[in-house]
C-alpha cells in the first residue's frame, strides 16, 4: 500500500510538471529517485526561479 501511494504521489508531480509545460517523464523519474516531496519542492523552485 505504501508503494502504491509513493508512486501515486510521483505521478501527481509528473502531472503538475506536464501542466506547467515541462517534461513529465523526467519529473516522474526524479520523484521516484528522490522523493515526491523533494521533487515537488524542486519543481516549485523551478517554477518560481527557473526557466
Amino acid at each position: 500500500m505504501l508503494v502504491f501511494l509513493y508512486v501515486l504521489a510521483a505521478i501527481g508531480v509528473a502531472y503538475w510538471a506536464k501542466m506547467d509545460g515541462r517534461r513529465a517523464g523526467v519529473w516522474f523519474l526524479a520523484s521516484i529517485a528522490l522523493t515526491p516531496l523533494g521533487s515537488s519542492v524542486a519543481l516549485k523552485l523551478m517554477d518560481r526561479y527557473g526557466r
